[in-house]
């Protein structure tokens, strides 16, 4: 399913009009809710709770407390996939964190981080106050000139290569690892935007009223669904799909003396003839 909200709505105010009405299609069972750390708000998931759902959710862990990110520079090992689970409920009632730290991970933000303490450096060589970097701040003496923030660098050295996670099912229901798990499973999400821009070129265009602006997201969602359901018939990426459709071929002839339309189309290759079968095949067979 999809819905459509006004452009200046935050994302973060929509998941629970979602999930209410998802609940209604979907009746007694309640689904799980997996979401990115954009709507991780103290409000959502305790609506969440309250409603009685579970969630997995991202969540930034340098927006935490000094202490807690103390905490798990201590006791998180710094070997590849190691887990600790902390208890989370001063800011959510049967909340838990999950960290886990990631050699892949490490090495990208340390490349990440490595920039961004150049960049500050050398901003504050050249004195250019008007180009931010991360770990620039003002100083606290009267002329406010700019100084390198040490307390955010160390900070910042304290969580490479960690990912927190948030979740209120209890570790005897659903280990840390199958936690990370589900909510890895977002790729999905990303990777349907991703056809939809690049594969689908679905774009926005201007409309005037609720029912055009409507009519032509569904016309973008059906694209979606199809061009899904091919990948699963075909076990073809969609672009690769839409490649091969593009290469066939009809012209149709007008015999002017006998008024006949002779249809002419080329040869297809193997690979569009298979495509081509997978996607007409009947969905069960008898």
């Amino acid at each position: 399913m999809h819905e459509v909200f006004e452009g200046n709505t935050f994302e973060g105010h929509t998941m629970l009009a979602v999930v209410k009405r998802l609940q209604e299609r979907v009746g007694e069972t309640k689904p799980v809710i997996v979401a990115d750390a954009a709507m991780l708000s103290k409000t959502n998931m305790q609506e969440l709770e309250k409603e009685g759902y579970c969630y997995i959710v991202g969540t930034r862990l340098a927006s935490t407390t000094a202490g807690f990110i103390d905490l798990i520079d201590r006791t998180l090992p710094r070997t590849d996939k190691a887990l600790r689970r902390f208890d989370y409920e001063h800011s959510v009632k049967n909340a838990a964190m999950i960290c886990e730290f990631s050699d892949a991970r490490y090495k990208k933000d340390k490349r990440e981080f490595d920039k961004q303490v150049k960049r500050a450096l050398d901003l504050l060589e050249r004195n250019e106050p008007r180009r931010r970097a991360k770990f620039v701040k003002k100083s606290k003496e009267k002329d406010k000139s700019l100084i390198f923030d040490t307390a955010l660098q160390a900070k910042t050295e304290k969580l490479l290569g960690v990912k927190g996670f948030v979740t209120n099912i209890p570790e005897e229901t659903m280990s840390s690892a199958d936690v990370i798990s589900y909510y890895r499973d977002l790729w999905h999400v990303e990777q349907a935007f991703r056809m939809s821009k690049s594969d689908l070129q679905a774009r926005p265009i201007f409309h005037r009223t609720q029912d055009s602006i409507r009519a032509h997201m569904l016309v973008c969602f059906m694209a979606l669904m199809m061009g899904k359901y091919m990948e699963i018939k075909t076990g073809v990426s969609l672009r690769k799909i839409r490649e091969e459709l593009w290469k066939v071929h009809e012209a149709q002839i007008l015999d002017q003396s006998t008024g006949e339309v002779h249809m002419m189309q080329m040869e297809t290759s193997e690979l569009t003839k298979s495509l081509l079968e997978k996607i007409s095949a009947p969905e069960f067979s008898h």
